[in-house]
C-alpha cells in the first residue's frame, strides 16, 4: 500500500451512498462490479444534485462530539487562549496540540462551534441514511455548511448579543490555527499526520453595521471522515447542558465521563487525569483546582453524572457514575 492510499479516506471524492460503499470495498474491481449491479437504488433525478453547502436548521438535532478527541483536550481549558503546546504521550501516540503564534490555540469554549459543525454533519447523514433506507442512492451530505450566526449562537446556547458576536470571530480564527499533529507507535491503527479543527472560514455576509451574520465553514476531511461512513459514525451525542457548564474543568470532567464511564462507571488516577487535561499548570497546583472544582458539582452536578474524588492511602482517584436516565 502506498503512502498515499495510507491517507486516503474512504469518504474522499465521493458523492452518493453507494459510492461510498463500494469505498469500502478493498477490491477495486469488485467494488465497481457490485456498484453497477447494485438493485437496492434507483437513479437520483439529475436536480438532485448535491449542493457546495447547507444551511443548518436548528430544530431536531442533538448535540455531537467525535469520539476519538473526548478522552484528551485538544484545546485549553480556560477562557483566555493558550500559546503553549500540549503534549500527550499516548500507548498508541505521541499527539501535539499547537496553537496560532498570533491567536493561540483554541479554548474549550471556542471548541462549541466544532460541536455544531459535528452535530449537523451527523443530522445529515442520519437524512442521507433515511433516503437509502426508502430505496434511493442518496447524496452525502455537503463539506461545507454556512451558518447563520444567529443559529450558531442559539445552538451554543449563549445570548444574541455583540459581544458574543466579536467572540465567536475570535473562535474561529483560533479553531482554525488550531493543529493536532499525531506521530503514530509501531503496532499502531490510529492515522497519522497534522490535522486542524475546522477548514477555511469565510465571511458570507455582514450587516450594516459590519457585524457578520453568516460564515461559511469549510468541514475537515477527517472530520467528514468519521461521521460520513457506511458503519456508525465516530461520534457521541452530549447533553445540551453542556453548554451551560461555565467552567473550563467541568466541561472537561463532563467530555471524559462521557467518553470513559458511558452509561456505567469508569475511575481515573490523579495522575491520569491530570495527564489528560493537558494543563500547563504543575500537578500540585492542578490537585487543589480540581478538587474544588469536583467540590463545586455536589450541589448542581454535571449533566446525566456523578464525580467523586476518592482518596484512599497515597492513592488519589476520581470515579465517574452514569446518573441519567437508562434505557428500559
Amino acid at each position: 500500500m502506498t503512502e498515499e492510499e495510507k491517507t486516503k479516506y474512504a469518504s474522499d471524492g465521493v458523492e452518493t451512498w453507494s459510492e461510498l460503499e463500494a469505498a469500502y470495498i478493498k477490491d477495486p474491481e469488485l467494488a465497481k462490479r457490485i456498484h453497477r449491479m447494485s438493485k437496492n437504488y434507483r437513479s437520483a433525478p439529475k436536480y438532485d444534485q448535491q449542493m457546495d453547502l447547507f444551511v443548518p436548521a436548528i430544530s431536531d438535532v442533538s448535540t455531537k462530539d467525535d469520539i476519538s478527541l473526548m478522552d484528551i483536550a485538544v484545546f485549553g481549558l480556560g477562557k483566555k487562549p493558550r500559546f503553549e503546546a500540549i503534549e500527550y504521550d499516548l500507548k498508541d501516540a505521541h499527539v501535539t496540540v499547537q496553537g496560532g503564534v498570533k491567536s493561540g490555540m483554541a479554548t474549550i469554549f471556542d471548541y462549541d462551534i466544532f460541536l455544531y459543525m459535528v452535530s449537523y454533519l451527523n443530522r445529515e447523514m442520519e437524512r442521507c441514511k433515511e433516503k437509502v433506507k426508502n430505496g434511493e442512492d442518496a447524496h452525502l451530505p455537503p463539506r461545507k455548511i454556512k451558518p447563520p450566526v444567529s443559529d450558531l449562537l442559539k445552538f451554543c446556547r449563549r445570548d444574541d448579543g455583540g459581544k458574543n458576536y466579536k467572540q465567536i470571530e475570535a473562535a474561529l480564527e483560533r479553531l482554525k490555527s488550531t493543529v493536532i499533529s499525531i506521530k503514530k507507535k509501531d503496532g499502531s491503527s490510529r492515522r497519522a499526520g497534522f490535522f486542524n479543527l475546522i477548514g477555511d472560514v469565510k465571511i458570507a455576509s455582514e450587516t450594516k453595521t459590519g457585524r457578520v451574520s453568516e460564515i461559511i465553514i469549510s468541514i475537515p476531511d477527517w472530520v467528514y471522515d468519521g461521521v460520513v461512513r457506511v458503519g456508525n459514525p465516530a461520534v457521541l451525542t452530549l447533553d445540551p447542558d453542556y453548554f451551560l457548564l461555565d467552567q473550563g474543568y467541568h466541561r472537561f470532567l463532563h467530555r471524559l465521563a462521557r467518553k470513559a464511564a458511558g452509561k456505567g462507571r469508569a475511575i481515573y488516577s490523579m495522575e491520569t487525569l491530570y495527564e489528560r487535561s493537558g494543563t500547563n499548570r504543575p500537578i500540585r497546583s492542578f490537585k487543589p483546582d480540581i478538587k474544588r472544582a469536583i467540590k463545586g458539582l455536589e450541589k448542581t452536578p454535571l449533566p446525566d453524572y456523578s464525580v467523586i474524588y476518592e482518596k484512599k492511602g497515597r492513592k488519589e482517584n476520581i470515579i465517574f457514575t452514569y446518573t441519567g436516565e437508562t434505557e428500559k
